[in-house]
């Protein structure tokens, strides 16, 4: 980004996202169009006021980072942004989009509530400001950046392509291309101002086509119209009207249409009206991101037969340790893939594959996805961390991660389960020993994992003694929260980190003096972490993940701000006291 930007609006984001507008929508998403495959919100005046009234601002911010505010850049930017023009208490906007055949972009949007402001800013930074007019908004063209910057009385844009046009070998004079004369330079002769002048002229000719280009584009999003904006689909509209202090909108649908012939037409056809959303808060004590997943209405029929699959909780309830790090339950039916894989008419080569893979076992993709029962888990637990002996050097240790863990899948169909495991290939890997399946000689080095395979499970763990715990089914999981557990049943997936447990394992020792008292106020920020997926309603599925804060009374933006501020200016102490040093 250009300096003059990222002192304005830049540091507008910036600023909202360090720090922190009504139930509408905000006006500037009228500005986003259809063709932005991700969008990111935030929430300036509701960001703010949370950390304002928590007695958090730029001010003390900066103060905290620096020996003199008067000396401090960054707030001398902060202050400048201040008065550009800019609505620093409005919504703003990060948008890529998807531009087909031609060239992506991104944009950053924001309010303007000084014009007049906002020109004089320009003018003051620009080096080379010049104002131009297009239809009824003003825009300066930044020619290094190739990068437009354009406003109205209400809104700014910058618009910048992703990849910026570069000198490309072809077209320059000389017949050939490179320039090169009759196939190659003479050697006693100098073209160095021909080269220069080619190179000159390649470069103006590229920054004029740019600019049309962009300005032309920054013309049509300033006149949108309605079922051209984003803010016409549903998801994006709803998103909005939650009134998040981040949020996050993703389509995909021009992300694969920008692809062309790569993409196959039916996989097009059925991401159709497919949207993913992300609502993001920061409360007391914790963060609470609600997710949702828009389904077309081809992906939806296929949600729908398989969407109400759920997690197998008695899978973790077996895990033998009271100390558990973290874990995940989920139930998915395999055979929603094979219904994919048949709408995007893909499921022929598929099976052409397989049939050529599996020998004379003419495996099928039914087969596969049939074989097992989609219910998985995994977990783990009693993470150790401690210095042992070195065996390569006498006298010296080693640091060693010790960690338990146990990953387990239910088998399905018996019959295709049989037929998927008797496929040369596996007999490198598994061997059949009664009824079930062990690792085979080979695969039975020092450090490789555990495994059980039998007609109802598959059954991976870190070693022996942790599997046969697990199988045998006398173990418990405790310590664990049982009403984040009872949340889980009847849902397709579960999940939860423990903080605590993994940062009390890490040993003190292990920390440099310096740096062991911002070790510790990273150690004692988060408690855990707790996310669920709600099936398939036939229209979307929702997810909550929730990141729990040992400190429970303040807010986790607060804490947040405060804690990066004192890593900030550990850094900057720890910067100065190099700079001291005489070598």
């Amino acid at each position: 980004m250009t300096k003059m930007f990222s002192k304005v609006l830049l540091t507008a984001v910036t600023a909202a996202v360090m720090l922190s507008a009504c139930s509408k929508v905000p006006d500037q998403s009228k500005y986003i169009p259809k063709t932005a495959g991700v969008v990111l919100s935030i929430n300036s005046k509701q960001i703010t006021n949370k950390l304002v009234t928590n007695g958090l601002t730029m001010e003390k911010m900066f103060s905290a980072l620096q020996d003199k505010d008067t000396a401090n850049p960054a707030m001398k930017a902060w202050k400048d942004a201040e008065n550009s023009g800019v609505d620093l208490q409005n919504n703003f906007f990060v948008s890529v989009v998807f531009n087909g055949s031609q060239q992506s972009y991104v944009t950053l949007t924001g309010g303007l509530k000084d014009a007049a402001k906002f020109e004089a800013y320009l003018k003051k930074n620009l080096p080379n400001f010049t104002l131009q007019k297009k239809n009824d908004f003003q825009y300066v063209w930044e020619a290094d950046q190739e990068a437009v910057i354009g406003w109205n009385k209400e809104t700014v844009i910058y618009l910048r392509g992703v990849d910026a046009n570069k000198l490309k070998n072809g077209g320059l004079p000389g017949g050939m291309p490179g320039g090169i004369p009759g196939g190659g330079f003479d050697e006693d002769e100098d073209d160095s101002s021909a080269v220069d002048s080619a190179v000159a002229t390649q470069v103006r000719y590229e920054a004029t086509d740019a600019q049309a280009t962009w300005v032309a584009e920054a013309d049509h999003l300033f006149h949108l119209k309605k079922d051209e904006s984003a803010a016409d689909i549903s998801a994006f509209h709803d998103l909005l009207k939650n009134n998040a202090d981040l949020s996050v909108y993703v389509n995909p649908e021009p992300m694969y249409a920008s692809q062309g012939a790569a993409i196959p037409a039916n996989l097009k056809k059925l991401l159709e009206g497919s949207y993913y959303t992300g609502a993001v808060n920061f409360e007391k004590g914790k963060v609470v991101m609600d997710g949702v997943s828009y389904a077309g209405k081809d992906l939806a029929e296929i949600y729908k037969k398989y969407g109400k699959t759920e997690s197998d909780v008695k899978l973790l309830e077996q895990y033998p340790s009271d100390n558990i790090l973290g874990f995940m339950v989920y139930g998915f039916d395999f055979r929603m893939v094979g219904d994919i894989v048949k709408a995007t008419g893909l499921d022929g080569m598929a099976n052409i594959s397989l049939r050529m893979y599996s020998g004379n076992q003419n495996l099928t993709l039914d087969d596969i996805l049939n074989a097992f029962n989609g219910q998985m888990f995994f977990a783990a637990s009693d993470l150790s961390v401690k210095k042992t002996p070195s065996t390569v050097l006498q006298g010296d240790s080693i640091t060693r991660t010790d960690v338990k863990w146990v990953f387990a899948m239910k088998v399905g169909d018996k019959a295709a389960f049989e037929k998927v495991m008797s496929i040369p290939a596996l007999q490198t890997f598994v061997s059949k020993q009664g009824n079930k399946y062990v690792l085979a000689p080979m695969m039975q080095q020092p450090g490789m994992p555990a495994l059980n395979i039998d007609d109802k499970l598959i059954t991976v763990a870190n070693d022996q003694p942790t599997l046969d715990a697990y199988l045998g089914g006398k173990g418990k999981a405790g310590g664990l929260d049982n009403s984040f557990v009872s949340k889980i049943k009847g849902n397709p997936m579960g999940a939860y980190i423990n903080f605590e447990k993994i940062a009390a394992a890490i040993p003190d020792n292990e920390i440099p003096e310096s740096g062991k008292a911002i070790a510790g106020q990273v150690k004692d920020l988060l408690k855990d972490a707790t996310a669920i997926t709600h099936p398939f309603d036939g229209k979307s599925q929702h997810s909550e993940i929730v990141l729990n804060f040992r400190k429970q009374d303040e807010n986790s933006l607060v804490q947040l701000v405060n804690l990066g501020t004192n890593v900030a200016k550990f850094v900057h102490e720890e910067k100065k006291a190099d700079t001291s040093v005489v070598y």
